[in-house]
């Protein structure tokens, strides 16, 4: 997997279980898991799941007005299912994706941002894809 971060993000923790960059407006940290072979319909159990667990509080429908969490069609061959809400007063979205190719690897992603950051947001969402 590969993505584009931002030039002014640091590179908190590197390891195998667990990436941070942060620049103090955004924070991005991603949890690889193996094993778990997620179908696209398994997805939405799997980050609806997460979101409660990290106590993430959304709404029913995004900004979009789509049922959350939604799939996300724009994700360069990865399949994706995303979830926008807020956990103490801050923004914040969860991404799972899963390579098709590589169905066992899961993509666990966390980003919390400052508000008025959405667009980086998206930038960064957009711009992963696998190896």
């Amino acid at each position: 997997m590969q993505f584009k971060l931002p030039d002014n993000m640091s590179i908190v923790y590197n390891d195998d279980k667990r990436f941070e960059a942060t620049n103090r407006a955004i924070t991005i940290d991603i949890y690889p898991r193996k094993g778990e072979d997620l179908t696209y319909s398994g997805m939405k159990k799997a980050i609806v799941a997460w979101a409660q667990q990290e106590q993430l509080y959304y709404d029913r429908y995004d900004v979009n007005n789509e049922e959350q969490p939604i799939y996300l069609d724009n994700l360069n061959r990865y399949w994706g299912c995303a979830i926008d809400g807020a956990k103490g007063g801050n923004p914040a979205t969860m991404l799972l994706l899963v390579n098709p190719d590589k169905p066992d690897i899961s993509l666990y992603v966390w980003i919390a941002y400052n508000n008025g950051y959405s667009q980086d947001v998206m930038q960064i969402l957009e711009s992963f894809e696998p190896m």
